[in-house]
């Protein structure tokens, strides 16, 4: 199985523009399609499961709260017995003593007691009130925005809807790499797999043929393997399209491949630079023999892995991982 590095371009942008539903992203293409096709029964899954979390947040609290005010009753309870039991015994010894030094020093000690009664009871446990306090404001809070929580939810699931909607030439276009991709990773572990490569030139370079200058470039897919390099790009036209656009994948296909042309030489001595072979692939067929010129072949995603294993061995193990370390692309 060849070796895949990165993911098409197609997705890349559909996965980037889309809002995590109830905490979690969408991560493949198939996620995307299944929403996509799936939209009405996950909006209303999503209201009934984020409302179901609400509940249990709250119910959660409120079991948090019932066990923190029964633990503060029973405390302040148990210590407001050990208080006044503490007086108690302070006032009997002003009863009963006779001595008028000692009956002044219990006076006193009687009336610190008094004073500092509520201090002695409620401070041993005012960390369980600040616990409960902040528990119920808590519950309050959960229970007050449940509705806008519930509609924010909703909101990103209409607008991941929207966005893959007003995006569905992405979709598509995903899909048709998607296959390509699949289609060349029959190919052995020889091959390597490069999906949306951009490259990019600190200064324009010229491209005499047409009197434009390019600075950056983007394509779908190159293979590197012992047969040689290969630029592929994706198209979901119909056949039709094909041949009669055929001028514009011809300057979108001449201009990818003196882009990587160009990108690669400055490694190599002079007449040393590999070839590079272009290839459009069609997703909805194309006639057999069909090129545009000598150097551009049409072909389907089904014919992709017997075009390119089955030529000539051209490219050497080390040559290949050359040229794999040399053309940018994110795994």
């Amino acid at each position: 199985m060849a070796r895949i590095h990165g993911i098409s371009g197609s997705t890349k942008y559909l996965l980037k523009g889309i809002k995590p539903i109830n905490g979690k992203k969408l991560a493949t293409l198939e996620e995307v399609t299944h929403f996509h096709n799936n939209y009405e029964t996950i909006i209303a899954e999503t209201e009934i499961t984020v409302q179901q979390q609400q509940d249990q947040m709250i119910f959660s609290l409120g079991n948090d709260e019932v066990r923190l005010d029964s633990q503060l009753r029973e405390s302040i309870a148990r210590r407001t017995v050990e208080v006044d039991r503490d007086i108690t015994k302070i006032n009997t010894k002003i009863n009963t003593t006779e001595n008028i030094i000692r009956f002044l020093g219990y006076k006193i000690q009687y009336w610190i007691a008094i004073k500092l009664r509520s201090h002695r009871i409620y401070s041993p446990y005012s960390h369980i009130s600040r616990e409960l306090r902040n528990v119920q404001f808590q519950k309050a809070g959960l229970i007050a925005n449940k509705p806008y929580i519930i509609k924010n939810e909703c909101n990103k699931v209409v607008y991941t809807q929207k966005f893959i909607t007003d995006n569905i030439s992405f979709l598509i276009g995903a899909q048709g790499e998607e296959l390509v991709i699949n289609a060349l990773s029959q190919l052995s572990d020889e091959f390597h797999v490069l999906n949306d490569v951009n490259l990019h030139f600190s200064k324009a370079i010229r491209w005499r043929e047409r009197d434009e200058y390019i600075k950056t470039c983007q394509i779908d897919h190159i293979v590197v393997g012992p047969t040689g390099i290969f630029l592929i790009e994706t198209k979901n036209w119909k056949t039709s399209d094909i041949e009669t656009k055929s001028d514009k994948l011809i300057w979108q296909a001449r201009r990818s491949s003196l882009a990587l042309w160009y990108f690669l030489k400055d490694y190599y001595w002079r007449g040393e630079s590999p070839r590079i072979r272009t290839v459009i692939v069609s997703m909805h067929g194309s006639h057999s023999g069909n090129r545009f010129d000598k150097y551009i072949d049409v072909i389907t995603p089904y014919q992709l892995a017997g075009y390119i294993g089955r030529r000539k061995i051209v490219l050497s193990g080390d040559a290949i991982k050359k040229i794999i370390n040399i053309i940018p692309c994110r795994n």
